[in-house]
């Protein structure tokens, strides 16, 4: 066997290579060891060295590494916009889309029904899911966002002034690869939406939310009017903590 052998292919003409090795002690107690070794190549067939304890800052390193891999498997669609542990952040653009809503009896008069749905404009969207969070915002323009993309408050009930996404009873998907964007998307865009949750304003219309949504449900808009979405004051550089991501 040559040194080549000890490599993985993938699809992408990446090639990993064998340079170090983890062994794993575990102690009946629940306790754990990890230490790193160096992997030499003697007469063609790798050789594992000495070892050191792995520091908690490799291992940290270590498991971003495997979880981002583990989130694509090679190829990443345009509309991927941040990878990071568990934590996939994608953009939806703007485009016709179909939105459904259940309003309390209330509202039900002057928003023309209890429930009710059309496909009609919105805005492009910004979506980000991990174990513990699915928010959504909205932005403005066709093109992909970048770091310094303003953001704006999604202008959808069941949404939070920071984004967090009330999930009620809507199943979710089983984890945040790049495969289940679909998913997360017909989790959220699919299902109805029932009042506004936010403290200040959803967005600004005479009436308020109520009274534009039945209006762009009544089709009275060609286009979505990105002149009531309400500022967010961060863009999505700021957001990730990654001002000058690029």
């Amino acid at each position: 066997m040559n040194e080549a052998e000890f490599s993985i292919q993938t699809p992408t003409d990446n090639v990993l290579e064998l340079d170090q090795a983890v062994l794993l002690y575990h102690g009946r107690s629940g306790s754990a060891l990890a230490t790193v070794h160096e992997v030499a190549t003697v007469d063609g067939a790798p050789v594992i060295g000495a070892g050191r304890a792995m520091t908690a800052q490799a291992a940290r390193a270590l498991a971003g590494a495997l979880l981002q891999r583990a989130a694509h498997g090679g190829f990443l669609p345009e509309t991927v916009l941040y990878l990071h542990g568990d934590l996939l952040v994608w953009w939806v653009p703007p485009a016709r889309r179909h939105v459904a809503f259940r309003v309390g009896a209330e509202q039900a008069e002057a928003f023309r029904g209890r429930e009710r749905g059309e496909t009609v404009p919105q805005p492009g969207l910004i979506f980000a899911a991990a174990s513990h969070t699915w928010r959504v915002w909205a932005v403005k323009g066709q093109n992909r966002p970048t770091p310094q993309t303003p953001l704006f408050q999604a202008p959808y009930f069941n949404v939070d002034g920071q984004g967090r996404i009330c999930q009620g009873n809507v199943p979710v998907p089983n984890g945040t690869t790049v495969e289940k964007i679909s998913a997360w998307n017909d989790a959220f865009l699919r299902s109805y939406f029932t009042h506004p949750n936010v403290a200040g304003k959803l967005l600004r219309y005479r009436g308020g939310a109520y009274a534009f949504w039945r209006d762009m449900l009544d089709g009275r808009f060609t286009r979505f009017p990105e002149r009531v979405l309400v500022d967010a004051k961060t863009t999505l550089g700021q957001l990730l903590g990654e001002p000058e991501a690029t």
